[in-house]
């Protein structure tokens, strides 16, 4: 029998809850352990999401302790690939670079990167950032062999800094649901946000719109405010006692597991307006498309263009225009057949492309190809 190639995952896992660390823990818990012998080097730091990216002593204590932890790992393993989750910004980089340079320096694993954000990268924290900051990013990247990104048009993010670049959507489990016929008779629309209450996400866009709408259509915000957005909550409190709309927005919290699953059971439409400038490949988005359920949200954002066909699968509108956010839920609230064959769509490309097996498939082959020294086009 054929001994498994040893791999080891460097990453992190809820909480607080956020796309990459939820994707992290759904390919560690995969059948890619099957395949593999996996060892997870687990750099979490589970305190909430004021901390990412923040210096202060626990995150630099972190981030040497998981530096030599990695050392430690590849003297006893020896391992034969190295998986290294990459961000868009000086200190987490710095500390991700150092992670490259180490599996380099101290073995002879293969080294595959993953960027789960969009174009930033390069057009922001690489073009913007100092000389000798593009120095250590450029001479990191030279040490690996294959990094991953999100769609074929984040290539470009790697050109010239990586010898291969492969693409590969995110992907979810599939909960087989169907919607039920509730959904499309007379009643109160939920028109539902999920995700991190950042004001750059597009939480005060979807109150603004909500203001405009004068209807009974219910609001419901699901996620968690953090004190790094500053006065998002106390804005966003202001726009409901100002436009009196207080009777029809509520708030429930951060959701996971069976209340997640609830939250997107009674949700109509969901609407993520995101202008996050770390966006991605927002999970929420095939969460909803999983179910069923029509998504509105910002095509010039991340890698949602590839993901939702506008007027097919979803709709796609401007960033910060709650305008054209409250037009497009007034349409889709004033018919349910558009309603219905947008949501089919939708779960229709979700089976396609992104359920987990899908997802993980492709990770089992990157990583196999990347073994074999093969070469991406």
């Amino acid at each position: 029998m054929t001994e498994k190639k040893k791999i080891i995952l460097i990453g992190s896992v809820p909480p607080p809850y956020h796309g990459s660390s939820i994707y992290f823990s759904d390919l560690l818990n995969s059948k890619l352990k099957n395949e593999f012998e996996i060892t997870h080097l687990d750099i979490s730091d589970h305190r909430d999401l004021n901390n990412l990216s923040k210096l202060d002593f626990t995150n630099a204590y972190l981030a040497v302790k998981n530096i030599y932890n990695l050392r430690k790992l590849i003297t006893n393993i020896r391992p034969d690939l190295i998986y290294i989750p990459v961000a868009s910004n000086f200190l987490p980089y710095l500390r991700d670079g150092l992670f490259i340079l180490t599996s380099s320096y101290f073995s002879k694993a293969k080294i595959v990167i993953h960027l789960h954000e969009g174009k930033y990268f390069r057009e922001g924290f690489y073009k913007n950032s100092s000389a000798p900051v593009r120095a250590f990013i450029k001479s990191s990247l030279k040490k690996v062999d294959t990094a991953i990104v999100l769609s074929e048009g984040l290539k470009m993010v790697f050109k010239d800094l990586v010898r291969n670049v492969v693409s590969s959507p995110n992907g979810i489990k599939d909960e087989d649901h169907v919607r039920p016929a509730s959904h499309y008779t007379e009643r109160n629309l939920k028109v539902s946000f999920l995700g991190n209450l950042f004001e750059s996400k597009g939480i005060l866009d979807v109150l603004n719109a909500a203001a405009i709408i004068k209807s009974n259509i219910e609001f419901h915000f699901a996620g968690g405010w953090s004190d790094k957005e500053g006065n998002t909550k106390e804005k966003a409190f202001e726009i409901i006692s100002k436009n009196k709309i207080d009777d029809k927005v509520f708030f429930h919290g951060i959701v996971t597991g069976e209340q997640k699953k609830k939250f997107l059971e009674m949700t109509d439409i969901l609407v993520f307006p995101t202008w996050y400038k770390y966006e991605g490949f927002p999970l929420v988005i095939i969460e909803a498309m999983s179910v069923g359920i029509p998504v509105i949200s910002v095509g010039e954002t991340g890698t949602i263009s590839d993901i939702i066909i506008d007027g097919e699968t979803g709709i796609l509108i401007d960033k910060k225009n709650p305008a054209m956010i409250s037009d497009a839920v007034l349409k889709l609230a004033g018919d349910p057949e558009l309603r219905k064959n947008l949501g089919d769509n939708g779960r229709k490309r979700f089976k396609e492309y992104y359920t987990h097996d899908i997802s993980i498939n492709r990770m089992i082959d990157i990583f196999t190809k990347t073994l074999n020294n093969y070469i991406y086009e």
